[in-house]
C-alpha cells in the first residue's frame, strides 16, 4: 500500500496526477485540515470518479468527524486519526512515470473525461484550471515542484496549434502557479520568486494556474496590498478573450457560520438537555404489637397516658299499638249487663236492697243486682223531698241477645202493692250489652303470641331506623354494644271475646359508640415507640383487629383488646443523595445505590441517549420514591 501526504495548498488536479503516477492499487491519502480538496465538493467527486476509473482502492485519513462524514457520503473509505501531524508531514517521493513523446494512453486522459461528464457549471469551473500553453521553459527541479507548484504533461486528443507556431504535432501543455508581482508588474511563474520554503504562499486559488502574459497587458500590483487574481483564457473562434475575477469570500463566511452554529447548538445541548431520572423503591418491614384500650362514658376526651377514649350512648324509646283479628271460638250463653242508677224518694231513711233484687223494664225484661246495696235516704229541702241515688251493675235474668236493650226506666217488682213501689225506681243511661247465645270469636293463645311477636319486630325496625338517624357520621358502634328491651302494655287476655283485639307494646334501645379517630390516635402514639428513628410508618398499611370486646353496662365502660400490624419504610436524605450522585457515571451510580441499606431497588434513566453521566446541576436530577 502506498501512502500519499497531501500539501495544504495542493490542487485536485495535482492529486489526481499523483494518483495516476502511483503504481500501487491500494493508496492511503493523508489529507490535512486546510487542504484545497475540502473547499469544494466537486473536488471529492472528481477524485472518487478518477480513482474508480483507475481501479485504485483509496483510504482517506482525515482529522475530524465533519470531514469524515462528507468523505463517506461521496463513497470513500475513511479513517479518522487526530494524532497525525497533517500540517507537517510531507509526501515520500516516488519516481514519476516517464512517457514517450507522442504516445497516448487512454487511462491517463482523465481531465478530458472528467470535463465531458461534468455539469455545465462544473465544466466551466474546470476550464480555467486547464489554461493551455506550450512548453517553452525549463521545468523546475523535482524538489521545487513538490513545494511550490507542479507541471504535468497531458497528451491532447486533437492537434492544436498556437498562433505563429510552425509545429502541427500534438503538443503537451504545462500549467504553472503564478501570482501578481515581479518587475514591471509582470505575472511570472512563482518558482522564479520563491527562494525558500518560508516564502511559499499559504493559499492558492484554482485560477492561479495561468500562462505567462505580455508585459503591457497587466498593471503593476503590489503583492502585499492586493488579493490573488484569477485569470482564465477563453477561446472563441479566431479571437481570444481574457477574463479577470476575484474569488468570493462568502462561501468561507457561510461555512464558518454553519460550523459555529453547530458548535453553539452542541454546547447548548450539552449544557441544557442532559437530565437523569432515578426511581427508587425503599426497603420495608412489618411491625406488630398488642394494645388494650378502655372506652368510658364518664370522660369527654382521650387520655393518652391511660389509653382511654370517650364513649357516647344513644337511647331510643318508642310505643306502638296495633289491632289483630281473633281466631278462637267457643259456645256462649251470655247474659246482658249494664249500669243503672237507683232513686230513693220514699223517706229520709236508707233502704237496703239484697243481692238478686229484681229491676224490671217496661218491656218486662228483668235484671238483677249481683250484691246487697244500701240506697241512701231522701232529703227534705224547703219542704220538698229531694231523692238520693246509688249507681249499681245489673245482669239480665236470662241469657241471650234479647236483653241487649237501650237506655230505659226500671221498677222494683218486690215493692209492688206497697208505698215503696212508687218511692223506689231506677234508670239506665247506656244500653245493656253482651247478651249472647251461640258460637263466638275469642282471643286464643296463638292469636296473642303471634300478635306480640309481629308487633315487637315492627317496633324494633322503627327503633333501629330512628337510631340510625341520630348517629353522627364520625361515630362507630361498639360491636355487641346494643341492648333492647320490649314491654307489653295492653290488658287483653286469652279467651277474651271479640272479632278483633288490640296489643300495645313499648321498646327501649341503648347503643354505645366511639370515635375511631380517637382509637387510631392512641394506636399511632404507641406505634412510634416500636419504630426506629430512621424508619417511618406507612399509615395506609395499618391493620387494627378487635380480638375481644368486654362491655360493662352498669359502669358504662368497654375494654378493647387490639392487635395492630403496620409496615414501616426506611428513610433517605434526597438532598444528600443528589449531592453524592452528581457527576457520576452509570456504573458508579449503580454501585453507589447498591451499597445503600435503605434502597431495595432503583432504576436510572439518562436523557438524551448519548448522556452517560449524571449532570452536575442537582436541579437536573429527578428522584422519584416508590
Amino acid at each position: 500500500m502506498k501512502t500519499i501526504y497531501l500539501e495544504p495548498e495542493e490542487e485536485i488536479i495535482s492529486v489526481i496526477d499523483r494518483l495516476t503516477q502511483t503504481k500501487s492499487q491500494k493508496v492511503s491519502l493523508v489529507v490535512p485540515t486546510r487542504a484545497q480538496i475540502w473547499q469544494n465538493p466537486i473536488n471529492l467527486r472528481l477524485l472518487k470518479r478518477e480513482s474508480d476509473n483507475l481501479g485504485k482502492e483509496i483510504t482517506l485519513f482525515v482529522p475530524d468527524d465533519l470531514k469524515a462524514e462528507v468523505a463517506e457520503k461521496v463513497g470513500f473509505s475513511v479513517k479518522k486519526d487526530k494524532n497525525l501531524p497533517f500540517e507537517l508531514i510531507r509526501e515520500e517521493k516516488e519516481e514519476p512515470i516517464i512517457e514517450e513523446k507522442g504516445s497516448i494512453q487512454p487511462e491517463k486522459d482523465m481531465i478530458g473525461l472528467l470535463v465531458e461528464e461534468l455539469k455545465p457549471d462544473e465544466k466551466e469551473e474546470v476550464d480555467y484550471l486547464l489554461a493551455e500553453r506550450p512548453i517553452g521553459e525549463k521545468p523546475l527541479p523535482e524538489e521545487e515542484v513538490s513545494l511550490v507548484g507542479r507541471k504535468y504533461e497531458q497528451p491532447e486528443k486533437k492537434s492544436f496549434r498556437w498562433p505563429g507556431s510552425r509545429s502541427s504535432q500534438p503538443h503537451k501543455k504545462m500549467v504553472d502557479i503564478v501570482r501578481p508581482g515581479g518587475q514591471d508588474g509582470l505575472l511570472q511563474p512563482i518558482r522564479s520568486k520563491i527562494k525558500s520554503v518560508e516564502e511559499i504562499p499559504k493559499r492558492f486559488f484554482p485560477g492561479q494556474f495561468l500562462k505567462k502574459r505580455p508585459k503591457e497587458s497587466l498593471p503593476r500590483l503590489e503583492p502585499s496590498k492586493t488579493k490573488p487574481i484569477i485569470r482564465k483564457k477563453v477561446w472563441r473562434g479566431t479571437k481570444d478573450f481574457e477574463t479577470i475575477t476575484r474569488p468570493s469570500r462568502w462561501p468561507k463566511f457561510l461555512a464558518l457560520f454553519i460550523i459555529l452554529s453547530f458548535l453553539t447548538a452542541g454546547l447548548v445541548a450539552y449544557l441544557a438537555l442532559p437530565t437523569t431520572e432515578i426511581e427508587i423503591t425503599l426497603k420495608k418491614e412489618k411491625v406488630g404489637f398488642d394494645l388494650v384500650v378502655v372506652g368510658s362514658k364518664n370522660i369527654s376526651q382521650a387520655d393518652q397516658i391511660l389509653n382511654e377514649i370517650p364513649l357516647e350512648e344513644i337511647k331510643v324509646e318508642k310505643t306502638k299499638s296495633k289491632e289483630f283479628p281473633a281466631t278462637g271460638e267457643k259456645e256462649l250463653n251470655e247474659k246482658a249487663s249494664g249500669r243503672i242508677t237507683i232513686y230513693n224518694e220514699y223517706s229520709s231513711s236508707p233502704q237496703t236492697l239484697v243481692a238478686t233484687t229484681r229491676f224490671e223494664s217496661p218491656e218486662g225484661k228483668v235484671f238483677r243486682i249481683l250484691e246487697t246495696v244500701t240506697v241512701p235516704g231522701a232529703e227534705i229541702v224547703e219542704g220538698k223531698i229531694v231523692p238520693n241515688i246509688l249507681e249499681v251493675t245489673v245482669v239480665a235474668d236470662q241469657p241471650g241477645a234479647a236483653y241487649n236493650i237501650g237506655p230505659t226506666n226500671f221498677t222494683i217488682p218486690g215493692f209492688k202493692g206497697t208505698p215503696k213501689y212508687a218511692g223506689f225506681y231506677a234508670k239506665s243511661t247506656s244500653p245493656m250489652s253482651d247478651g249472647y247465645v251461640g258460637v263466638a270469636k275469642v282471643v286464643s293463645a296463638d292469636d296473642l303470641e303471634k300478635a306480640e311477636e309481629d308487633l315487637a319486630e315492627e317496633l324494633k325496625e322503627e327503633v333501629k331506623q330512628t337510631l340510625q338517624e341520630q348517629i353522627p357520621t364520625d361515630l362507630k358502634p361498639v360491636e355487641d354494644g346494643l341492648r333492647e328491651e320490649i314491654t307489653k302494655i295492653s290488658t287483653v287476655e286469652e279467651g277474651d271475646e271479640g272479632e278483633t283485639f288490640d296489643v300495645e307494646m313499648k321498646a327501649v334501645t341503648q347503643a354505645l359508640f366511639f370515635r375511631e379517630a380517637d382509637l387510631k390516635k392512641l394506636v399511632d402514639l404507641n406505634l412510634i415507640s416500636q419504630v426506629e428513628e430512621n424508619k417511618a410508618p406507612l399509615s395506609e398499611t395499618q391493620q387494627i383487629n378487635y380480638e375481644e370486646i368486654a362491655i360493662n353496662w352498669s359502669a358504662g365502660e368497654v375494654d378493647f383488646d387490639l392487635r395492630v400490624d403496620e409496615e414501616v419504610v426506611w428513610q433517605i436524605d434526597l438532598d444528600r443523595l443528589k449531592q453524592d450522585l452528581a457527576g457520576q457515571t452509570e456504573v458508579e451510580v449503580r454501585k453507589y445505590l447498591a451499597n445503600q441499606p435503605e434502597i431495595e431497588k432503583a432504576k436510572v434513566t439518562f436523557w438524551p441517549f448519548w448522556v452517560k453521566r449524571i449532570p452536575l446541576q442537582e436541579k437536573k436530577i429527578e428522584i422519584t420514591i416508590d
